[in-house]
C-alpha cells in the first residue's frame, strides 16, 4: 500500500522525470513570455546612481552626510540588483534544463514507437550529457545567490532556495534538497514559498518512509495560508502518511484530511488537483465503510459540504447494507 501511495503522491506533487518533460513542453512559452533569456543574453541591471551632492550652500558637513546616505542607498540597490540578476540567471538555466527535458521526452516517444535509430541514440547521449552540465550550472547559480552573505536578506532568496532544492532533487541529492528546504522554512518562515517547501519536505519524508515527519511537514504547509491547490496536495499526502502509521486515531485523522479535500470543492477539469479530488472521494468512502462508525456517519459527512456530503454518505450506507445482506442460499443439486 505504501509503495502505491508513494507512486500516487510522487506523480501528483513531484512529477517523475517523464511526466515532468511533458509538463515542461507547456512551460517553454511561459518562460519566453516572462523574459527568461539564456544567461549569455540576459540583460544586466545597472546599480542605481548615488544621490547628488547637497550643494555649496549646504556646507561640508551636509555634503558629507548626503554622500554617506547616497553611498548606503547605492550599496543596498546594488545588492538588490545583484540578487535579481543572479536569480534570473539561475532560472534561465533551470528553464534550459527543462527544454532539454522536452527534447528527451520527444526521443522517448519516438523510441516507444520503435522509430529511434542510431542517430536518435547519439542525439539522446548528447542531450543527456548537456542536461548534466546544465544541471550542475543551475545548482551553482542558485548556490551563489543563497550562500552570498550580502544577500541573506534578499527578497529573492526564498525563491532561489526552492529552485535549488528542486535542482538538487533532479540531481538525485535528496539529502541536499532537504537541507535547503529546511533552510528556507527556518530562515524565511513567512515567505510565500514556505508552504511549498513544507510540502516538498513532506514528499521527501514520505518517500523515505518517515511517515511521522511527513505528516508534520504537511501540517507546516497547511498552517501557512496555502492556497486551495496546495492544501489539497498536502492533505492527500498527510492522509496517506497517517494511514501508513495505522491505529484508530491516525485512521480517523486520515479520513478527516480526505474530507477536507472534498470540502474545498472540485478543482479545474484536467488539473492534478482534479485527480486528487476523485481519489479522495473514493478513498474516503472506502476508509469510512471499513473503519468508520455508521451511527455517526451523518454528522461526519455533513462536514464534507452540502454538495458532496450527502452523496458520499449514501455510498457509505449502500456499502454497509450490502455487507449486512445475507448470502444467497446454496440450491441443492438435483
Amino acid at each position: 500500500m505504501l509503495e502505491r501511495a508513494a507512486w500516487i503522491a510522487g506523480n501528483l506533487i513531484e512529477p517523475r522525470r517523464a511526466a515532468a518533460r511533458r509538463v515542461a513542453a507547456m512551460t517553454v512559452l511561459a518562460l519566453a513570455a516572462a523574459g527568461c533569456a539564456p544567461p549569455a543574453t540576459a540583460a544586466r541591471a545597472a546599480p542605481p546612481r548615488a544621490a547628488g551632492g547637497a550643494g555649496a550652500a549646504g556646507g561640508a558637513s551636509a555634503a558629507g552626510g548626503a554622500g554617506a546616505a547616497g553611498g548606503a542607498s547605492a550599496a543596498g540597490g546594488a545588492s538588490a540588483a545583484g540578487a535579481a540578476q543572479r536569480l534570473r540567471e539561475a532560472e534561465s538555466l533551470a528553464g534550459h534544463y527543462r527544454v532539454i527535458g522536452v527534447q528527451l521526452f520527444v526521443l522517448d516517444e519516438a523510441s516507444a514507437a520503435g522509430a529511434q535509430d542510431e542517430r536518435g541514440a547519439a542525439r539522446r547521449a548528447a542531450l543527456e550529457a548537456e542536461a548534466a552540465r546544465v544541471l550542475e550550472r543551475t545548482v551553482a547559480a542558485y548556490t551563489a545567490l543563497v550562500d552570498a552573505p550580502a544577500l541573506r536578506r534578499a527578497e529573492q532568496r526564498p525563491r532561489a532556495l526552492l529552485g535549488l532544492a528542486r535542482a538538487l532533487q533532479d540531481r538525485g541529492d535528496a539529502r541536499g534538497a532537504e537541507a535547503r528546504l529546511r533552510q528556507l522554512v527556518e530562515d524565511h518562515p513567512d515567505a510565500s514559498e514556505a508552504p511549498e517547501a513544507y510540502l516538498a519536505l513532506a514528499n521527501l519524508a514520505f518517500a523515505a518512509g518517515r511517515l511521522d515527519a511527513a505528516a508534520r511537514a504537511c501540517d507546516g504547509a497547511l498552517q501557512r495560508g496555502a492556497g486551495a491547490a496546495l492544501r489539497k496536495r498536502a492533505l492527500y499526502v498527510k492522509s496517506w502518511s497517517l494511514r501508513g502509521l495505522g491505529g484508530r486515531g491516525a485512521t480517523l485523522s486520515a479520513m478527516t484530511a480526505l474530507r477536507e479535500i472534498v470540502r474545498l470543492g472540485p478543482a479545474g477539469e484536467g488539473s492534478p488537483e482534479a485527480t486528487i479530488d476523485a481519489a479522495a472521494e473514493r478513498e474516503l468512502v472506502e476508509l469510512y465503510a471499513a473503519h468508520g462508525d455508521l451511527d455517526e456517519a451523518g454528522a461526519f459527512f455533513a462536514g464534507a459540504g452540502d454538495h458532496a456530503g450527502p452523496r458520499l454518505l449514501a455510498e457509505v450506507r449502500a456499502r454497509a447494507a450490502r455487507r449486512r445482506r445475507p448470502p444467497p442460499l446454496d440450491w441443492p443439486m438435483l
